[in-house]
């Protein structure tokens, strides 16, 4: 068994995310001229705070996982079926991804950036919340075995090659991305679960078409593989 997986994430609140750092709330706006140093130095320190919380959206320890796609495939990469997860229940949407990969026990991870986020922060996601993971997957790097991470070995491992999934499909001339990773955010928080699970697992069929293409292989089209899709959501 093969799979392909995608995560989508979204940001802890400003609050949370200083609740995390021990950050004090801020006390209130310096007034008079004595305190325009003081006003500056507080500046400063807002623009370095507004820095750190913009990078933690891509860390596990902060941000936290809306929807899982995982996308099913034989050995023989034979589409078996789509699922995706979704929904604010993160405990539950991890319980119920590592259960499926404890039947599937897949012998294959393909991902984009799988290596430096989909499954690390996978990891921290499940530790956080306490749901024991089923597999033990070997991270490690310069391979392509148990993970094939299509991002670093399109580019040997140099980060100077890395490249966003959609340029290596329209580089591949295979179907691209529905949307951007920037959307996320606002299609969570309008409520768009089901369309955000969509999405999801377009791109786990992208990252699919661009492997297939990769090892000289024509994929499968997006209405064979993603054919009656399982849209599971988790409240």
């Amino acid at each position: 068994m093969k799979v392909v997986l995608d995560i989508e994430t979204v940001q802890a609140p400003r609050e949370e995310w200083a609740r995390l750092l021990g950050k004090e709330p801020p006390s209130g706006e310096p007034t008079g001229d004595v305190d325009l140093f003081a006003a500056g130095a507080a500046e400063e320190q807002r623009h370095a705070d507004d820095e750190l919380y913009a990078k933690s959206a891509f860390d596990g320890t902060f941000s936290r996982i809306v929807c899982i796609g995982l996308l099913e495939f034989s050995d023989q990469m034979e589409a078996r079926s789509a699922v995706a997860w979704y929904g604010p229940n993160e405990r539950e949407l991890l319980r119920q991804f590592w259960a499926r990969l404890a039947q599937d026990r897949p012998g294959l991870f393909i991902t984009h950036n799988g290596l430096g986020f989909d499954l690390p922060f996978i990891k921290k996601r499940s530790i956080i919340n306490q749901v024991k993971p089923s597999l033990d997957i070997n991270l490690a790097k310069f391979r392509t075995e148990p993970v094939y991470d299509t991002m670093a070995i399109w580019s040997n491992w140099d980060t100077r090659g890395w490249v966003k999934l959609d340029v290596l499909a329209r580089a591949l001339n295979v179907e691209t991305k529905s949307g951007s990773g920037s959307q996320v955010a606002a299609m969570w928080e309008q409520g768009q679960g089901m369309e955000l699970a969509r999405y999801c697992l377009q791109d786990t069929y992208v990252t699919y078409a661009c492997y297939c293409r990769m090892n000289f292989r024509q994929p499968l089209s997006s209405d064979v593989v993603l054919l009656q899709p399982e849209l599971l959501e988790m409240l």
